[in-house]
């Protein structure tokens, strides 16, 4: 069988159209091209010298780009540069660009075999392929071997102005996403009187417990004092709940949606999670229960967007670097021993936090 083989001049059509941001999804789901109900996607298929299709056998790979098709679509939409003439006419085309993969991987007679009737589209779908990083060859009975491989590069001006918008978006979102985010816990939470510097706890419960118990502190901060004094206490407590407590949680929701679409679009993400307690314990205690705020608001992202970013933050996926910090206590003294200071007051509520800062997106 593998004679056979070897005496044909095997082609490889690659069927791809150009991934735009808006495409990624259905690219990796391995849509085939030309389905009904589908609008892009790809189809692997291989012929003899005389053009006519083959069935592959279980012993055949084909030339595959390195990372698969996902890798492909990104590389194709962050490589190709729309030609500008051709955009502000609003025209769009497809043209092919054949080449072959030979055994040691590199890319060769590289060709236009298939115009899209537009030269610009044309030499700048064969400046991509060109720049093409080298491709797993294809294999016979285990055994690499050069083969032919034709890649329609599509330029969609409706995709096109999408992509634009979009990435303006992201610009927009990096900016804001960059800046720090303090979230806040109750007194001792998660998972009380626990020495583990883990938890399953995630922040999302977390924090509507402690917005649910928001009344209570704010009468308890001012507990036992009067006139003035009662009401400044609660009004600072109540404003630190509306003005801090529930816009941390809001921009932490934001950074979660946001990494998602960043991660899955290949960029490449950095930060750093810092835990802090209130000093009512021991160093040891306050460090490892810092350690389980951190990993609370981790677990409220991996399970998020139905656990999109789980493989990210556990590392099974690349893109995602995260920085551990638990910090422990914050070093300062309270006025006095009272629980209305220690656990309810303003300072202590500011003590219990995780701060999630030096944000980078690449």
């Amino acid at each position: 069988m593998k004679s056979n083989f070897s005496s044909l001049k095997l082609v490889a059509v690659l069927f791809l159209t150009v991934c735009f941001t808006m495409s990624y999804a259905q690219c990796d789901k391995g849509n085939v091209y030309g389905q009904k109900g589908q609008k892009s996607g790809y189809a692997i298929v291989f012929a003899d010298s005389n053009g006519q299709h083959e069935v592959p056998t279980a012993a055949m790979t084909l030339p595959t780009f390195k990372g698969g098709n996902k890798a492909m679509c990104r590389y194709i939409n962050k490589t190709k540069k729309y030609p500008v003439n051709l955009k502000n006419q609003k025209i769009s085309g497809t043209t092919t660009v054949q080449a072959k993969v030979l055994k040691d991987s590199t890319l060769t007679d590289i060709e236009v075999v298939s115009s899209s009737g537009y030269k610009e589209f044309d030499d700048e779908a064969l400046r991509v392929v060109k720049s093409f990083p080298k491709m797993i060859p294809s294999t016979q009975s285990c055994e690499p071997q050069d083969m032919i491989v034709q890649i329609p590069v599509t330029f969609i001006y409706e995709d096109e102005v999408a992509a634009e918008k979009k990435k303006e978006e992201m610009e927009k979102m990096k900016k804001d996403v960059a800046k720090p985010i303090t979230l806040y816990f109750e007194n001792d939470r998660p998972d009380p009187r626990t020495r583990t510097e883990t938890t399953n706890t995630e922040y999302m419960g977390l924090y509507n417990n402690y917005m649910s118990a928001k009344n209570t502190y704010i009468t308890s901060a001012g507990k036992g004092l009067t006139g003035a004094k009662k009401t400044s206490a609660e009004n600072a407590v109540e404003n630190f709940f509306n003005d801090s407590i529930q816009t941390g949680y809001d921009r932490l929701v934001k950074l979660t949606n946001f990494l998602v679409d960043a991660l899955q679009d290949g960029h490449q993400v950095e930060f750093t999670i810092s835990g802090f307690a209130s000093p009512l314990s021991n160093s040891d205690y306050n460090k490892k229960l810092s350690s389980r705020r951190i990993q609370s608001v981790l677990n409220y992202m991996a399970r998020a967007n139905g656990g999109v970013l789980a493989p990210y933050i556990n590392g099974s996926k690349p893109g995602l670097t995260i920085h551990r910090v638990p910090e422990g206590q914050i070093n300062h003294n309270f006025s006095t021993n009272e629980v209305r200071e220690t656990v309810y007051g303003l300072q202590a509520a500011k003590d219990r936090k995780i701060i999630i800062d030096r944000i980078s997106i690449r």
